[in-house]
Order: structure tokens, then sequence, then C-alpha cells
């Protein structure tokens, strides 16, 4: 048999993937710039966010990068999501309206907030749970309608009440304690021959009836 002899495929070094220094230094640069465009660099960081909970960048730079995303997925329009005039949330006359308001909520925090990797995730795939504009705008103002921060390199909780982020501490009632009987009736006690016996409006038991054995 003939065999063909075929050169080997040269290998197709995978991309290497920016350094922390390096995402962080676009970071820097994008804040700083006057005219802002997403890159992969960029992306990359909303994307480790959204996938660790953890945010390792300077947050007076980061959010600039998370209003201008946001902007992107509220304000883009397209055949399958299209802006349309329409009314914004409730109390604001239209959509940009709302839209306005929540970009500076965003910009006004002076850390991350705690549900931030959720909103990093909708800045990624902003259609996958909300099918309309409307809809993914309502969701966005939920996360943001929260007080509560974290740290810098703090693991963020994802899941959330986004409607109010303080727990109140109710006190535990004591299952051994019985509640009082609702009817007036007094408890009932089985006897020693299996007979159910009804106690009085005091509470006391009937006299147990013995067996003669």
């Amino acid at each position: 048999q003939n065999f063909v002899h075929r050169p080997a495929r040269p290998e197709v070094e995978a991309p290497s993937m920016p350094t922390h220094e390096e995402t962080q230094q676009a970071i820097e640069s994008f804040a700083g710039a006057e005219s802002k465009a997403m890159n992969e660099v960029l992306m990359s960081a909303i994307q480790e966010i959204a996938r660790t909970g953890i945010v390792s960048y300077n947050w007076a730079s980061l959010v600039h990068l998370l209003v201008f995303q946001l902007k992107n997925i509220l304000e883009d329009s397209s055949e399958q999501f299209p802006v349309i005039p329409t009314p914004g949330l409730a109390g604001e006359a239209t959509y940009q309206e709302s839209c306005n308001r929540l970009y500076s909520i965003l910009a006004q925090f002076h850390g991350p907030p705690f549900t931030v990797q959720r909103l990093c995730e909708l800045l990624l795939s902003p259609h996958r749970h909300h099918k309309t504009k409307l809809k993914l705008l309502a969701a966005v103002d939920k996360l943001l309608s929260v007080t509560t921060i974290v740290s810098e390199h703090e693991v963020c909780d994802s899941n959330f009440v986004a409607q109010d982020n303080q727990v109140a501490d109710t006190p535990m009632e004591d299952s051994s304690e019985n509640p009082p009987s609702q009817d007036g009736e007094g408890s009932k006690m089985e006897g020693t021959d299996g007979t159910i016996k009804e106690g009085d409006d005091k509470g006391t038991s009937e006299e147990t009836k013995m067996s003669d054995d």
C-alpha cells in the first residue's frame, strides 16, 4: 500500500488570557477615555465577576465600565428587542427616563453592590430570562434597589432578596410550649386501657381507668 505523507498541521496557540494587571490597566484607560468602546479584555472583567462573584478591580474605574455596558443592553435596538417609545417604570414618564435614573444609581455606588454578580450576569446575557426591554429594565431596577456593598475581593451573594436587603431579626417561638386551646376544651389523654379521656376546663384530666388484673 502506498502511504501519502501529509505534513503535520502547525499548532495553533490559544490566545493568551490578559493578566490581572493588564485588565486593570485597560479598565483604568477606559474610565479616563472620552470615546469609549468595549473590547475582549474589558468584557473578560465582567465575565470574571459573573463567574466568581469577586470584584478584584478598582471599583472607581470599574463602575464606568458597568454603566457603559448597561447603556448598551438597555438602549440597544434590534428587530427582536426593539426600543420603542413606551412608558417607563412606575412614576416615570418614559423608558429613557427610567434608564437615566438607573445609570445614575449605579454610578453613585461607592463600592460594589452585593448584587454585582447577578448584575454582571445580566450584562452578559440580558435576554436570557427577560424577553422584553421593559422586563429587563425592571430586573435591573430590582438589582440596584439595594444599599449594602461588599469590599473588593469579597465574595458577593448572588442569592438575594432584592425587595429588602435588611433581614429583620424575629424571635423564634419555643416549640416546647403547647399553644393554648382555641375552643376552650381541655387536653385529651389516653388511659391505660387505650380509651381517650377528656380533660376538664381547668386542664386537669379525668381519673384514669385501672384494670383489675
